[in-house]
């Protein structure tokens, strides 16, 4: 099993069987989004991008497909809640 370096515990081998992308590029509430080949995900399907802020704690965002560019990326925009 690969390290993820972004995250630590047992939730890694959780991470291993989605599909992780790249974040190629963020442009206000747009994302690019790089996949391995065969594993792009569909129009309308929802990412969820994992991080911290600047004070340590986790954050989630969640955006959904809304176009595939082609060379396995797509481009997805942020989902209010």
């Amino acid at each position: 099993m690969r390290i993820n370096p972004t995250t630590s515990g047992p939730e890694i081998s959780v991470l291993e069987k989605k599909n992780l992308g790249r974040i190629d590029q963020i442009i206000g509430p747009v994302l690019d989004v790089a996949f391995p080949p065969g594993k792009m995900p569909n129009i309308y399907n929802a990412l969820v991008v994992k991080g911290r802020d600047i004070v340590g704690q986790q954050i989630n965002v969640t955006c959904e497909v809304q176009q595939l560019l082609g060379n396995n990326r797509v481009r997805a925009a942020l989902q209010m809640v």
